[in-house]
């Protein structure tokens, strides 16, 4: 998968976890959704930062 297409997928994961959490009804589970969203905001940041040094090649 290409930098770009990392960060798309990260961003669409951010989303979907903030939604898991907001439905979840255990205080436990929405924390655990949280930190996956947390988590798939630091890797996205790390594919920004990939595309940035490597951008694709047209």
């Amino acid at each position: 998968m290409s930098a770009t297409g990392d960060v798309a997928y990260f961003r669409r994961r951010i989303l979907e976890e903030k939604q898991r959490a907001r439905a979840a009804c255990e205080e436990a589970i929405r924390r655990l959704h949280l930190d996956l969203a947390a988590r798939y905001a630091e890797r996205a940041e790390e594919a920004e930062r990939r595309a940035t040094l490597f951008p694709a090649s047209p």
